[in-house]
């Protein structure tokens, strides 16, 4: 029986050593390729660094370059322009990008779209926004179907930089699916749509009842400063039960400053909740309307200290009134509660105005 274990123990001792060696072979092959890779990638911008600089400021036509260069190296091509398209503003980058519109790359990327590859189809699908073409944004849409959320990621980004708002629902639908929603996933993809999505999202908060989705439209209506929702949005606040969408919604009036919605700040600055009381403060203080400035001051004898700093702080801002109540709080000569935080305040004004 002891021999058995001996060779047991030697067998697995073997299966051990063949899969570590194995790994280290593979890491080894990597290193060599990805090595092999690099030193190709510097030889190709060593050799067309000066060519598609010419290009880029003379009047040559797109062709003129890409027809020189081997299909083989387009791969190095989007490596090297990758930065520049990035970077690129205005005249320059619609000149770059017609070397994508233009040209046989655009075959290039539609071709490598279809690979089996993730990788490969990942990167076509990224250049792919850069052809402005109906008939590529037929193409980018079908990988829209794509469990992998690394290609429906970037397949959302190249649409969104072509600002096809009609995906709109497909992304709230991908982020339904999951186990739990993703409100900074849905956020980081919508907030690449320019202003234009703003109506759709607003016609989108009548019919939309998750309270995940209605807190990201809300932060992206608020972003572009979007005041013409306010009669949808509105209604959704007053009757929401759903903290986060409250408090994005007293941001959102905020952030429009709409003198109209005191009454609604008023309502909020009421609220039991301290980081619903927080916001309307916060608000209140951005839109600075004189018949809030008592229930603003009264906050400071809230029993939560988050309220209180809150309404110091709008204070230091609010109106000459409630920076000199502020001020003479801040003289005394006591440990008490709210003098603390009007002396904190206060310094802290007085660095940022001396910075």
């Amino acid at each position: 029986m002891f021999g058995f274990h001996i060779i047991y123990i030697l067998l697995a001792l073997f299966i051990l050593l063949m899969i570590v060696t194995f790994f280290v072979i593979f890491l080894l092959i990597t290193r060599v390729i990805i090595n092999r890779r690099q030193k190709k990638q510097i030889a190709f911008e060593n050799a067309w660094r000066e060519n598609i600089f010419e290009y880029l400021y003379s009047e040559q036509e797109p062709n003129e370059l890409i027809d020189r260069i081997p299909a083989s190296k387009y791969v190095y091509l989007l490596g090297f322009l990758r930065d520049f398209l990035l970077n690129l503003k205005g005249n320059d980058l619609d000149k770059l990008a017609r070397l994508f519109t233009d040209t046989s790359l655009k075959k290039y990327l539609i071709k490598r779209a279809g690979s089996i590859s993730k990788k490969k189809k990942n990167e076509a699908i990224y250049f792919l926004k850069y052809v402005n073409d109906d008939s590529v944004k037929i193409l980018l849409k079908k990988f829209l179907a794509s469990k992998n959320e690394l290609i429906f990621r970037t397949t959302v980004e190249s649409l969104s930089y072509l600002n096809e708002t009609d995906i709109i629902d497909r992304i709230f639908e991908f982020f339904a699916g999951k186990k739990q929603f993703n409100i900074d996933g849905a956020l980081s993809m919508l907030v690449k749509f320019d202003r234009s999505i703003c109506p759709i999202l607003t016609n989108m908060l009548g019919t939309k009842k998750s309270n995940d989705i209605l807190h990201v439209i809300i932060m992206i209506l608020r972003h572009h400063r979007y005041a013409e929702a306010i009669d949808k949005l509105l209604p959704i606040m007053i009757n929401s039960g759903h903290k986060d969408v409250i408090i994005e919604s007293i941001k959102y009036l905020g952030e429009i400053k709409d003198p109209d919605s005191i009454n609604t700040l008023r309502y909020f600055l009421a609220q039991s909740k301290p980081a619903v009381s927080v916001a309307a403060i916060e608000a209140a203080s951005k839109i600075g309307h004189g018949f809030l400035e008592d229930i603003i001051i009264s906050k400071l004898d809230d029993r939560n200290l988050e309220v209180k700093i809150a309404a110091a702080r709008a204070m230091s801002t609010y109106s000459p009134n409630s920076r000199a109540k502020l001020l003479e709080l801040s003289r005394q000569n006591s440990k008490n509660e709210n003098v603390i935080i009007a002396k904190r305040i206060t310094i802290e004004n007085s660095i940022l105005t001396n910075d």
